[in-house]
């Protein structure tokens, strides 16, 4: 563990220059450190990826890995999607609360098929919004390659939160169950 964290903590330092972007230079509008630090400050993508992460922690075992490649597939796909403005924004934004509903009812029902379909659907259409909104920023490929690790490391975070749930704190699993009602409702919002 020790190991682990001083790892963690040496990327974290190596990353400090690409953040703090403290000589001139740097594009403010494109490629992988926008691509990378967008999930971070967006409130949507931390609760998307930090809770898609918690609820597939509940469902089969092969979908805690699959989870986190289809993730990326969709996003990808999502992103050339919008990117060649196929659909609208506001019908991503509807896609959106459409599939997030999706994956409540899908953990409300116990469904261990419709939850990971739910959830591709829900990526899809988050990059489909952001291929609309960022696809004509140019350096695509490392703009996506940026959200796309982002976006696995939240979601392993929330991997490694809904396990400490299920399995340390008394009806874990019935906060997980909230958690998913909650994010309905933050969708709806």
């Amino acid at each position: 563990m020790k190991n682990i964290i001083q790892r963690a903590s040496l990327i974290m330092l190596g990353l400090i220059p690409a953040v703090s972007q403290a000589h001139p230079g740097h594009d403010h509008h494109s490629g992988f450190s926008v691509g990378f630090l967008h999930p971070f400050t967006g409130m949507d993508h931390m609760i998307m990826a930090l809770a898609l992460g918690v609820l597939l922690w509940s469902a089969a075992r092969q979908w805690k890995i699959l989870g986190m490649a289809s993730m990326a597939t969709a996003l990808v796909f999502g992103f050339v999607l919008g990117q060649q403005q196929l659909f609208s924004s506001s019908l991503a934004e509807y896609g959106i609360i459409a599939s997030l509903l999706m994956v409540t009812l899908a953990l409300w029902s116990k469904s261990r098929i419709i939850l990971p379909v739910a959830t591709a659907l829900l990526v899809t259409f988050h990059g489909i919004a952001h291929g609309n909104e960022l696809g004509h920023s140019g350096h695509i490929a490392g703009l996506v390659s940026g959200m796309i690790i982002a976006m696995s490391l939240i979601y392993t975070a929330g991997l490694g939160l809904g396990a400490l749930i299920t399995r340390y704190i008394p009806y874990g699993k019935k906060i997980v169950g909230a958690c998913a009602a909650i994010v309905a409702l933050i969708g709806l919002a």
